[in-house]
C-alpha cells in the first residue's frame, strides 16, 4: 500500500507539469484575435462607420476618436492616415452597390479597399459632419444603371368558364361576343379610310361644286371726279422778279441787256438780266443755265440766286427754292431786298 502511493505521487506530479505546459503552449500559439470591425493597436480608434445612399451617390462616413484624414490613392483604394485598423465589413445589407469594405494596416495608417457590384463614375473625399461629430467622408458616385432585361409582359390569364348548374343548356351564340363579323368590322373601320376610297354620304355637296372660300370679286378702283377745292395759283415769273428785285422785264429792258452782254462778255449785271429774261419768255432751261454759269464766277450774286429760286418755285420745287433764297440771304443783299426774300421764303410754307 505504501509502495503504490510512492509510485503514484511522481506520476501525478508529472501529469500536472505536462498539463500546465500544454496550456502555456496553447495560449502562445492562439492569441485572441480582435473582432471584425475593431481597430487592432490603433493610435486613433474608429468610433463608428455609417453608410448612406441617395440616388446614384453612396457615402461612407468614418467617425474617429481623433483627427483621421482620408486620402484617395486609386480608383477603389483609399488611405486613412492616423488609424492602424484591420477589418472586413460586409455592407451588402446596408448598401445597394457596395458589397464590402476592407482595412489593411500600412505605414502610419490603413489602406481601405472597396468592392462594389456597380460601375463607379468618380469619387470624392472630404470632411463632413455626421450627427454633430466631425467625420471623414467618402462619396462614391456610380453610373446610372440601365435596364438590361426588361420585365416580360404579363401573361393574360384566361377566365375559367364555370359549368352551368342548370339542367337546361344555355343557347350558344353564333359568333364571339367581343368580335364582330366581317361586314360589321369593315363598316366600323371604313370611316377611318382615305376620303378618295369612299363615296360621299347622301346630301353632301362636294368641295368642287361648293368651294369653301367665297369667290373673290375683282372691282375696279373708283375714280373721283370732284375737283379740288382750291385751284393752284400760277406763278407770274415777271411779276415775281418785279416784286423781289425791282426789275421790269420788258422787251426794251431785255434787248438792252442782250446788247450790253454782246458788247462786254464780263458784264455780270447784264448776264443776270439776260438769264431772267430767258426764263420770263418761257425758256426756263436756258435762263437757269445762264444764271448757274454766272454763279460759278460770283457765288455771292444774290440776284442770280433769287432768279434760280424763282425758277425752282415755278417748277414746284419748294425745297430747292428755299435753299436758293437762303443762299441769297447769306450773300447780304440790301435791307429792302432781304425783307422781300424773307417774305418769299415764308410764302413757301
Amino acid at each position: 500500500m505504501n509502495f503504490s502511493k510512492r509510485i503514484l505521487a511522481p506520476i501525478v506530479f508529472a501529469w500536472m507539469l505536462a498539463t500546465a505546459g500544454m496550456a502555456a503552449v496553447a495560449y502562445t500559439a492562439a492569441p485572441e484575435a480582435p473582432p471584425v470591425g475593431e481597430v487592432a493597436g490603433a493610435r486613433i480608434a474608429i468610433g463608428d462607420i455609417q453608410v448612406g445612399e441617395r440616388g446614384n451617390q453612396t457615402r461612407i462616413a468614418f467617425l474617429c476618436d481623433g483627427a483621421c484624414i482620408l486620402e484617395k490613392r486609386e480608383a477603389d483604394a483609399f488611405y486613412l492616415s492616423g488609424v492602424d485598423a484591420s477589418f472586413i465589413l460586409d455592407l451588402s445589407r446596408r448598401s445597394k452597390r457596395v458589397q464590402s469594405l476592407r482595412a489593411i494596416p500600412q505605414g502610419e495608417g490603413s489602406m481601405l479597399r472597396i468592392r462594389t457590384d456597380a460601375v463607379i463614375d468618380h469619387t470624392r473625399v472630404k470632411r463632413c459632419t455626421v450627427g454633430g461629430r466631425d467625420a471623414a467622408c467618402l462619396d462614391l458616385f456610380f453610373v446610372a444603371a440601365t435596364q438590361k432585361n426588361p420585365p416580360a409582359p404579363s401573361k393574360r390569364i384566361k377566365p375559367v368558364q364555370q359549368a352551368s348548374t342548370s339542367s337546361a343548356a344555355a343557347p350558344q351564340p353564333a359568333k364571339p361576343v367581343l368580335r364582330e363579323g366581317a361586314p360589321e368590322r369593315f363598316k366600323r373601320f371604313a370611316q377611318l379610310a382615305a376620303p378618295e376610297r369612299l363615296s360621299p354620304p347622301a346630301g353632301v355637296i362636294l368641295a368642287k361644286v361648293q368651294p369653301i372660300e367665297p369667290t373673290v370679286v375683282v372691282r375696279k378702283p373708283a375714280i373721283r371726279k370732284s375737283q379740288p377745292l382750291v385751284e393752284p395759283v400760277k406763278i407770274d415769273f415777271t411779276e415775281r422778279v418785279k416784286t423781289l428785285l425791282d426789275k421790269d422785264l420788258s422787251s426794251a429792258f431785255c434787248n438792252n441787256a442782250a446788247a450790253a452782254l454782246q458788247a462786254d462778255a464780263w458784264a455780270l449785271g447784264a448776264m443776270v438780266d439776260v438769264g431772267l429774261c430767258a426764263a420770263a419768255r418761257g425758256d426756263v432751261v436756258q435762263g437757269d443755265v445762264t444764271l448757274a454759269r454766272l454763279l460759278e464766277y460770283t457765288p455771292d450774286n444774290y440776284e442770280a440766286l433769287v432768279g434760280r429760286a424763282l425758277i425752282a418755285e415755278q417748277a414746284k420745287e419748294k425745297g430747292v427754292a428755299r435753299k436758293y433764297f437762303q443762299d441769297a440771304l447769306n450773300s447780304l443783299p440790301p435791307i429792302e431786298e432781304s425783307n422781300r426774300i424773307v417774305q418769299a421764303m415764308a410764302a413757301l410754307e
